[in-house]
C-alpha cells in the first residue's frame, strides 16, 4: 500500500526520466507543495495523495483509505490546485496536478468528475509501484 511518500517518490523519478528537473519534493512531515517539476515550457505544481496513512503509529498505517476519506483527501487535492491556479506563481508557465494511488476507489471518483477537472487544467498522475498513468 502506497504512502503519500511513497507517491511523491515515485512520480518524481517518473517525471525526471520525462525530462522533468525536480525543485521540490516534500515528505508529509514538511508544510508547502508536494512536488514542483519545471521543463523548458510548465513549471508544474502537484498535491500528492497516499492509500493509507504514512504515520507509523497511528490506527490507519496499513489500512486503506474508505471512501470517505478518499473523498476527503481528492477534495483537498482539488482545493490545493485550485488556489495554485488562483495564485498563478509562475505566471503562464503554472500547470497543476494531482497525484493518487491507482486504485478502483481512486479511479471511480476521478472518473465522476473528469470533465470538470480537464475544464480547471488539473492534470491525474496514477500511480504505482510499477509506473505512473496520465490522465
Amino acid at each position: 500500500m502506497l504512502t503519500e511518500n511513497d507517491i511523491v517518490r515515485l512520480l518524481s523519478a517518473h517525471l525526471k526520466k520525462s525530462g522533468y528537473i525536480i525543485t521540490q519534493s516534500l515528505l508529509t512531515t514538511q508544510q508547502g507543495i508536494d512536488i514542483i517539476a519545471e521543463d523548458t515550457k510548465h513549471i508544474l505544481y502537484i498535491e500528492a495523495k497516499g492509500e493509507t496513512s504514512s504515520k507509523e503509529h497511528s490506527k490507519r498505517y496499513g489500512n486503506a483509505f474508505d471512501g470517505n476519506q478518499i473523498k476527503s483527501h481528492v477534495s483537498r487535492a482539488i482545493l490545493a490546485s485550485m488556489k495554485i491556479l488562483h495564485d498563478k506563481p509562475a505566471g503562464p508557465k503554472t500547470k497543476v496536478g494531482i497525484a493518487l494511488p491507482d486504485t478502483a476507489g481512486h479511479r471511480e471518483l476521478v472518473a465522476k468528475i473528469n470533465i470538470p477537472l480537464k475544464t480547471l487544467g488539473i492534470k491525474i498522475f496514477f500511480v504505482t509501484e510499477n509506473g505512473v498513468h496520465e490522465q
